[in-house]
C-alpha cells in the first residue's frame, strides 16, 4: 500500500489525494442509498458517513489550492551578491536563473526546490539555497562543482517527485487543520489511518533521494572533471565532522547548563572554518568523514558511497581552499548582516527557551 501511495504521490501529485478522497466518499454513498428503507440505522451511520464527506471535502479543497502561490522567502538580490548570481547563470542558462532565487541558509548545504504556482499555469519557479558556512569551507572551483550537482537535480528532473509529493503533502496539511489529531475525532482515526504508511514512506522517499544524489554526482562530474567533484565532496564531508567535533557537540554541552543563550553557532562555525585551511587538519577530518558509520535515516548516501560513483575507492589527496567562496562571492557588509540575522534568531528562540 505504502509503495502504490509513494508512487501516486511522485507520479500525480496533488490528484494522488483521490486515493484517500474515494474511500472516503464509501460511507457516505452508503449512508444515502439506505436513507429511506433504514432510517434508525441511518442516524446512527451518519456520525461515521457526515465527518467522512467532511474530510474528503477537505482533502478536495486541498488538492485544488495545493501550492497555490509561491512561498514568500527572502532572497538576496544579484547586486548583493553578484559574482554568485553570474555563477549560477552560467551553469543553469540565462532562462532558468531568471526565474531561481537565491537564498542564503545558515547551514553546512545547498539544495534546489521546485514550485508550481496557480496550478502551474505561470511556469516552474526555483530556489536555491546555500548555506553560509558551505560557502566558508569551499573555493570557487568546489563551489561551482556544488552548483552543478545541484542543476544536475534539475536536468535529471529528480525534484519533480519532490515537487509533487510536496503538493500531495500540503493536502494533508489543510485536513489537520481543519480536524486537527487529538482535539478532534475524525482528525484522530484520519491520523490513526495514515501512521502505519509514514514509516515506510520515509524509507522510501529516503532511498529514492539517496539515488538521486549518487545521479547527481555522477552528472556534475561528467559536466567538469571527477577529481573536482570528489574535492567538493570531501571538503563538505570534512567540515560536517569538524562542526560537529568543534561546535555542535561543544554547544549542546553548553546548552544543559547555561543560564545565558552562550555564543551562537554561525560565529563559532565560521571560526572552526579557517582551521580546514591547514592541510593536516583537512585530512585528518577527511578521514574521519569516510569512515563515518552510514546513518540509515538520512536521505543522503554516505561518503564512501558517492565518491564510489566517481571511480574513487579511497579518498583522494586534495589540497585545502586558500580564498574561501565566501570572501570572493559575498560582500563583507552582506556576510555581517547575514551572520547578525542568523545569529540573532538563534539567540532569541535559545533565551526565550531557558526563560521558561
Amino acid at each position: 500500500m505504502s509503495r502504490l501511495v509513494l508512487f501516486a504521490g511522485q507520479r500525480f501529485g496533488r490528484f494522488a489525494i483521490l486515493l484517500f478522497v474515494l474511500p472516503l466518499l464509501v460511507p457516505l454513498g452508503v449512508w444515502l442509498y439506505f436513507l429511506d428503507t433504514h432510517p434508525l440505522v441511518i442516524i446512527a451511520g451518519g456520525a461515521v458517513a457526515i465527518p467522512a464527506a467532511m474530510l474528503s471535502l477537505v482533502l478536495l479543497i486541498g488538492m485544488v489550492f495545493a501550492g497555490f502561490r509561491r512561498r514568500k522567502i527572502e532572497g538576496v538580490s544579484r547586486q548583493s551578491v553578484p559574482r554568485l548570481w553570474q555563477m549560477w547563470e552560467d551553469l543553469a542558462g540565462r532562462c532558468r536563473a531568471s526565474r531561481t532565487k537565491i537564498v542564503l541558509s545558515p547551514d553546512l548545504n545547498a539544495s534546489i526546490g521546485e514550485e508550481r504556482p496557480f496550478l502551474g499555469l505561470l511556469g516552474r519557479w526555483y530556489t536555491l539555497t546555500i548555506g553560509i558556512p558551505l560557502l566558508a569551507v569551499t573555493d570557487e572551483p568546489a563551489l561551482a562543482a556544488i552548483l552543478a550537482h545541484e542543476d544536475a537535480h534539475l536536468r535529471n528532473k529528480d525534484t519533480n517527485g519532490g515537487l509533487n509529493m510536496a503538493e500531495f503533502d500540503s493536502c494533508f496539511e489543510m485536513i489537520f487543520d481543519y480536524a486537527p489529531p487529538g482535539r478532534t475525532v475524525s482528525g484522530t482515526v484520519f491520523y490513526w489511518m495514515l501512521s502505519p504508511l509514514s514509516k515506510t514512506l520515509e524509507r522510501e522517499e529516503n532511498r529514492l533521494s539517496r539515488r538521486a544524489e549518487i545521479e547527481a554526482d555522477r552528472h556534475a562530474a561528467q559536466t567538469g572533471d571527477a577529481l573536482g567533484a570528489a574535492r567538493a565532496l570531501l571538503l563538505v564531508g570534512a567540515a560536517s565532522m569538524l562542526f560537529k567535533e568543534r561546535v555542535d557537540d561543544p554547544l549542546r554541552r553548553e546548552l544543559l547548563g547555561s543560564m545565558t543563550a552562550p555564543e551562537p553557532p554561525l560565529a563559532r562555525t565560521l571560526k572552526a572554518a579557517l582551521d580546514l585551511t591547514d592541510a593536516g587538519v583537512l585530512g585528518t577530518f577527511v578521514q574521519k568523514a569516510w569512515h563515518e558509520p552510514d546513518d540509515e535515516a538520512s536521505d543522503h548516501p554516505p561518503w564512501p558511497e558517492r565518491l564510489a560513483a566517481l571511480g574513487y575507492n579511497s579518498p583522494p589527496t586534495i589540497e585545502p581552499v586558500r580564498e574561501t567562496a565566501l570572501s570572493k562571492l559575498l560582500r563583507d557588509d552582506t556576510i555581517a548582516e547575514r551572520i547578525r540575522h542568523f545569529d540573532g534568531e538563534w539567540t532569541s528562540r535559545v533565551s526565550d527557551h531557558l526563560d521558561r
